[in-house]
């Protein structure tokens, strides 16, 4: 098949959350002897893409990876209007953007794959698009208190762009059943149905090479905290979980990292015995420090790669129903679930007294994420979505923008 890809971000194994998906995705597929055209509209640095170029390089097969960088309109006024008639249509309005993927269009492809709701304009109207919904914003922005104007209008334009892009593109893939739902809560009136499929994300286990047991009594937390849910579990963490760790386990220490992690959290910096550390070289540098991760977000819809990460690096996770959201664990197995701070907190303690705990859940956890998260099992049910959506009757309408 020739699958052409659009992204918001190139595909990095180590970049943002999303491109560590991207990555997994492009290079299962060009093993697989697939033809993937790679769009990645980016304002990420040249050091970035060089790396990610890098990567790829790595793995052979066709692969067409073409880097643009987003040109956002210059006249104000125009710009407003456009988001006022297809909201969050910023990608939809580079010409030279739609002009790029109308010449991929044009030499043939089978799918159409996009990459989060950014992209999701691109695909209305256009055969065998396949949208890629990491997340919803009217889950995670539902509930959230003294909403400014910014943040009210925001929400309104997520909500119109949620509509829209979930009745224009017939096809959808979610990463988890609760996802699923939202859509078609949304959707209910559309006849015929839209489809939907429920497919996870995946993380290149050989990439993740086992940390061997933290020597110390350290409780982390990593995340990028200009993003609300990680910067919700870090402030719930240091103000309402650690203080109960420590009257159970009076000898451990608490250590938050992540991009902007000093910044965002520069007023707990006091606390006892709480390290801050933002920006790190490389996520193993956490992973190697923590005995047991704690993450505990108010709200935050999709999956957590950070979990799954812990659970392939071998760290043991203390979470909510919210950190576990699309992962098919057993609660006290691959992880602990809890949902009040008491709760959490008592978990944590009990994993950093007992050792023996520690290792078997370090095991389980991996076995899942090899046996259900790696690329083999994660691919094999996105081939089938794709080949479903090209069983189509011939004469389908040719691709335009």
């Amino acid at each position: 098949m020739r699958i052409i890809v659009v992204t918001p971000a190139v595909p990095h194994p180590f970049g943002d959350t999303a491109a560590r998906w991207f990555y997994v995705l492009m290079t299962e597929l060009l093993a697989r002897g697939h033809e993937v055209v790679a769009v990645a509209a980016t304002e990420e640095s040249d050091e970035r893409i060089s790396e990610a170029k890098q990567w790829l390089a790595k793995h052979s097969g066709r692969l067409t990876l073409q880097c643009h960088r987003l040109q956002v309109d210059s006249n104000v006024l125009r710009r407003k209007w456009r988001n006022l008639v297809r909201p969050r249509s910023e990608m939809l309005q580079d010409p030279a953007l739609t002009a790029l993927l109308q010449q991929e269009l044009a030499k043939g492809y089978d799918v159409l794959h996009l990459e989060q709701m950014s992209t999701g304009w691109l695909g209305v109207g256009v055969p065998r698009a396949l949208l890629n919904v990491h997340f919803f914003d009217v889950i995670d922005w539902a509930e959230k208190a003294n909403m400014g104007f910014r943040d009210t209008k925001a929400l309104w334009q997520a909500r119109r762009a949620t509509s829209r892009l979930l009745r224009g593109i017939p096809n959808v893939r979610l990463l988890t059943p609760r996802l699923k739902e939202m859509a078609e809560s949304i959707t209910l009136d559309l006849k015929p149905s839209p489809n939907y499929w429920v497919v996870p994300l995946a993380l290149d286990t050989a990439l993740y090479p086992m940390q061997s047991p933290a020597s110390e009594p350290v409780v982390g937390l990593i995340g990028s905290m200009h993003w609300e849910p990680s910067r919700s579990a870090a402030e719930r963490l240091i103000t309402r979980i650690w203080p109960l760790v420590k009257q159970g386990f009076p000898e451990a220490k608490l250590y938050i990292a992540g991009w902007n992690a000093a910044r965002h959290l520069q007023e707990y910096s006091s606390h006892q015995d709480l390290t801050l550390e933002e920006n790190l070289s490389h996520p193993a540098d956490f992973f190697a420090k923590a005995a047991v991760m704690v993450y505990a977000p108010s709200r935050g819809s999709g999956m957590k790669v950070k979990v799954m990460e812990a659970m392939a690096y071998g760290v043991p996770v203390v979470t909510t129903w919210e950190g576990v959201e699309g992962i098919d664990y057993q609660n006290g197995r691959e992880c602990w679930v809890a949902e009040s701070d008491g709760e959490l907190a008592a978990k944590a303690c009990e994993l950093l007294r007992n050792s023996l705990e520690r290792q078997q859940m370090r095991r389980s956890a991996r076995r899942l994420i090899e046996e259900c998260y790696s690329p083999r099992p994660v691919l094999d049910k996105m081939i089938s979505v794709y080949q479903q959506m090209t069983a189509v009757p011939p004469g389908s309408p040719p691709a335009s923008l």
